[in-house]
């Protein structure tokens, strides 16, 4: 019979490389920039050779996918030491399970996993074609090389299941962003990046606070360790403490989903930023932030919800509101974008204040907030495609305001086309149908929860949202009496443009996609 039971680690954790898959190309192919880089550094094999870092990882995703089995790796070996009768370690016995003494995984393919990588890859290749012929990229190296190790944490994060793999990740899929806002080489530049590093350095302490608490209730890294002890009716102490710890932990991620008040280096980074870059911040920052909450809240701390819920639902409310009204006073047309960032981040994490402390009701919620960061990631990347070729062709390049958009459905109709109807999409007005469903999808949570405040606020800020979309969309067809001349259409650019039109009609033809998220969610 036992008499006591301790775990210890033995060996090196067994890695699934094909689980891993998605991380490891990124990696590999920055390895790659680096190494042609110092033997002769050819802008168009570097290109292709980051190109093909991200489509394996896309590959990756989906083959992963399609074998549809459940993968683990980096998981901790458990001994048992003291049984009656035994002079020396033994197997973990069948009674017992690795979370029973504390052990884990640190990595699991899931369902969560796979539409969060899915969502980061797909950005990614976008935002590297627009960046490709833009100034932000001269320094071919510097910028594929730190665009992949962004893109490497953020497909980390999504299948990370302790605290420690959480953090390093999603630090990873911060800081390069740092770089490449800062290759912009100019003082605004600068300036955009010391505003994002210090942004960072505080959300880390605050999110490192947080972790530290929880471990000192929990007494694990282990996600699913720490939501077995929260859920076992712990002390009212240990209870006190996993709270104070959940609610650093949220402070820090807040800061990267631009939560208010945690948003305010949004609009200058934005505008500091080459437009790619912005472009990235706005797509896989906000999916990596994303995925850290869901993750952290969905599969760790879903016994803590009466605590965390309400806090979320107050900061979806003022996130969503503070963003729309912002940005009905904005001129640039990416300032707009930023502050528009910021409101949607509002409508991202408003499921997640209605999840309920079972395990059907957390799911629903976390799949909500994902289905609507894939229809914001796909229309964000089609009116940014459209940003980016205006700055281009536009004596105020990036510093254009909404008037540069006067006319254009005259000049370039299919651009135009393109952005009103994202736009469109983003308003949640037909025929962006994709748009629509995402926020319904989004306030039904809400709804079923009867949270009928939180519900108004949300439908009042369809209203202020609707206001300055259908005021960019309106100045596409007015009339000018500028001439403005036809633009060329670089291939790289016309890709994603293409594609995120594509994107945005299939998710309206088959809206079903965003509502029937992840079966199988919080694993």
């Amino acid at each position: 019979m036992l008499t006591d039971i301790t775990g210890t680690l033995t060996g090196v954790p067994r890695i699934d490389a094909v689980a891993l898959l998605p991380v490891i190309a990124p990696v590999v192919a920055l390895l790659l920039v680096l190494l042609i880089d110092a033997v002769r550094p050819v802008k168009p094999l570097l290109n292709l050779v980051t190109l093909a870092g991200l489509l394996t990882a896309a590959g990756g995703v989906a083959y992963l996918a399609l074998e549809g089995t459940e993968r683990s790796t980096a998981c901790s070996i458990g001994v048992v030491v003291g049984t009656a009768g035994l002079s020396g370690p033994s197997p973990l016995p069948e009674s017992l399970s690795p979370s029973d003494v504390g052990f884990g995984c640190s990595y699991l393919v899931s369902d969560l996993t796979l539409t969060g990588q899915a969502i980061v890859l797909v950005a990614a290749i976008g935002c590297l074609l627009l960046a490709l012929d833009g100034p932000g990229a001269e320094d071919r190296t510097a910028h594929h090389t730190l665009l992949l190790a962004t893109v490497a944490g953020a497909t980390a994060l999504a299948g990370a299941r302790d605290l420690a793999t959480l953090t390093v990740a999603l630090e990873t899929a911060t800081l390069p962003a740092i770089g490449l806002i800062a290759l912009r080489r100019d003082a605004q530049g600068a300036q955009a990046a010391v505003t994002l590093l210090l942004t960072a350095i505080a959300s880390l302490g605050l999110l490192l606070l947080g972790i530290g608490l929880l471990f000192l209730a929990t007494g694990s890294l282990y996600l699913s360790r720490i939501a077995d002890v929260l859920a076992s009716d712990p002390d009212e102490k240990v209870l006190v403490v996993a709270v104070a710890g959940a609610m650093f932990a949220l402070a820090g991620i807040g800061f990267k989903i631009s939560l208010v008040p945690f948003h305010q280096w949004t609009p200058d980074t934005y505008a500091g930023a080459p437009l790619p870059v912005a472009a990235l911040l706005s797509t896989v920052s906000k999916a990596a932030g994303l995925t850290a909450a869901a993750v952290l809240l969905g599969i760790g701390l879903p016994a803590l919800h009466d605590a965390w819920a309400p806090l979320i639902g107050v900061l979806a409310a003022l996130t969503m509101t503070a963003g729309n009204l912002v940005a009905l006073r904005q001129q640039v047309a990416v300032r707009l974008l930023a502050w528009s960032t910021v409101a949607q981040a509002g409508w991202v994490v408003l499921p997640l204040a209605a999840s309920g402390t079972t395990r059907d009701g957390v799911r629903e919620a976390v799949a909500a907030s994902l289905g609507y960061l894939l229809a914001y990631v796909v229309a964000g990347l089609a009116v940014f495609a459209v940003v980016v070729l205006v700055a281009r062709h536009h004596r105020a390049g990036e510093e254009h305001t909404l008037e540069a958009y006067r006319g254009l459905a005259r000049t370039e109709p299919v651009a135009s086309a393109v952005l009103a109807f994202a736009l469109a999409c983003l308003a949640g007005l037909p025929p962006g149908v994709m748009g629509l469903i995402a926020k319904v999808v989004a306030l039904r949570p809400v709804v079923d929860a009867q949270l009928w405040p939180l519900a108004v606020v949300a439908a009042l800020n369809v209203a202020l949202a609707l206001a300055y979309y259908l005021r960019w969309t309106a100045l596409l067809l007015a009339t000018t009496d500028q001439a403005t001349p036809r633009w060329r259409l670089r291939p790289a650019e016309g890709i994603v443009l293409g594609g995120a039109a594509a994107g945005c009609v299939g998710l309206s033809i088959g809206a079903g996609t965003i509502a029937g998220l992840l079966p199988d969610l919080l694993r």
